[in-house]
């Protein structure tokens, strides 16, 4: 006796363990309240009248201020006065214990809910739209990628776990390569302070810069060996012809899961080595203060600015210090040389995309933020 075949979209979903349904749940809840507490917080502080850059959403800003307190409680116990003494100056062990746990926190949590968000929407979406935006690789797909990093306003230790979740997530290389470089250096914080720094001339000069920098790190992506080493990602599925909300949510969750594990050890380095840099932050506008408007100022804006760990919201203190000390192209390269990279993004980016690639890359951005600032002290000297 035959049975009819019955259509594939009305056949019953496979059930899934009700566990994992549990824990991609509450993946998704942790993820919704994450992104509803950045956008409440932005709303209270345009309420409050907040100056603009404290009512820009920070989508990682929920995970920050709890990191930051469990960082804070659990070294509570460290006397103040113990510190190391280094040529660049002394590091305190209880500020950078903390500041090391706080990343540590943060910087695994970003990355899975990144992942899992990335791949719940590609399987639940058709991957026509995709393609359509961040899975193109032609200047439309660069665009988007540039477009998501301005209004995603996140520091160089976070955006290569992002920039590895947009790739877990379909993105085209080049579309991830031009976010990689957007999302630090010219989110709305780069926007606000180099307004305030720089005027709108300064502004125009920088995000014209930024964005030629994007599209040029997107089409050399291939070049440079940008593109994720074997193992690393899950290969990517298919979206589902009849997507079922709980074989999505376990799916994501469980590449999500998987990226996290193969990229933890680098991503708990990256807040090692963040937790150390951030003591010598002030090193840069020392140097600089003495360069004046030395020609070869943004040689070494670049030189100090790109191994620190200095995210777009946290420069104003080092640019309006500099802004009546340095010429203007000196300016933009230490805006653009602290914000867009740091050791620890190259610890992870290591790990995800190899040793060369990541050099590569390092040498890219040196170059390029120097000659820009050399170029523009040279034309509106």
């Amino acid at each position: 006796m035959q049975f009819p075949l019955i259509p594939e979209h009305k056949r019953p979903s496979p059930a899934v363990p009700r566990k994992d349904l549990a824990f991609a749940l509450l993946s998704l809840g942790t993820l919704l309240a994450v992104i509803a507490a950045s956008l409440l917080q932005s709303a209270q502080a345009i309420f409050d009248g907040a100056p603009i850059q404290q009512a820009i959403p920070v989508v990682e800003a929920p995970i920050a201020t709890l990191a930051k307190q469990i960082g804070e409680g659990l070294t509570l116990w460290m006397p103040l006065e113990l510190r190391i003494a280094t040529p660049l100056g002394d590091v305190p062990l209880q500020q950078t214990l903390a500041y090391a746990i706080y990343e540590w926190i943060k910087l695994p949590a970003i990355l899975y809910l990144t992942t899992f968000g990335m791949a719940a929407l590609r399987l639940s979406i058709s991957t026509d739209r995709l393609e359509r935006t961040l899975g193109r690789g032609d200047a439309v797909g660069v665009l988007a990628g540039i477009v998501l990093g301005v209004f995603t306003p996140v520091c160089s230790c976070t955006v290569a776990n992002l920039y590895a979740g947009l790739l877990a997530g379909g993105a085209h290389r080049r579309s991830a390569a031009a976010f990689l470089f957007a999302s630090p250096a010219m989110n709305g914080f780069a926007v606000v302070f180099m307004l305030l720094a720089a005027g709108p001339l300064g502004l125009v000069l920088y995000m014209l810069s930024g964005a030629i920098a994007a599209f040029v790190l997107a089409y050399l992506s291939d070049h440079f060996g940008l593109k994720p080493r074997p193992g690393i990602l899950m290969p990517a599925c298919d979206s589902l012809p009849h997507p079922h909300f709980s074989n999505v949510l376990v799916r994501a969750q469980k590449e999500a899961v998987v990226l996290t594990r193969r990229l933890l050890f680098a991503v708990l380095l990256s807040g090692a080595l963040a937790a150390v840099l951030i003591n010598f932050n002030l090193t840069l506008v020392t140097a600089l203060q003495k360069a004046g408007h030395a020609w070869w100022g943004p040689i070494v804006a670049t030189l100090l600015g790109l191994p620190l760990d200095i995210n777009a919201a946290s420069t104003a203190p080092i640019l309006f210090a500099l802004r009546e000390v340095v010429p203007l192209g000196t300016l933009i390269s230490a805006m653009m040389a602290t914000a867009v990279a740091s050791i620890p993004e190259g610890s992870t980016l290591v790990r995800l995309v190899g040793a060369r690639p990541t050099l590569a890359l390092a040498g890219f951005y040196g170059t390029y933020v120097a000659l820009v600032g050399l170029l523009v002290n040279a034309l509106f000297a």
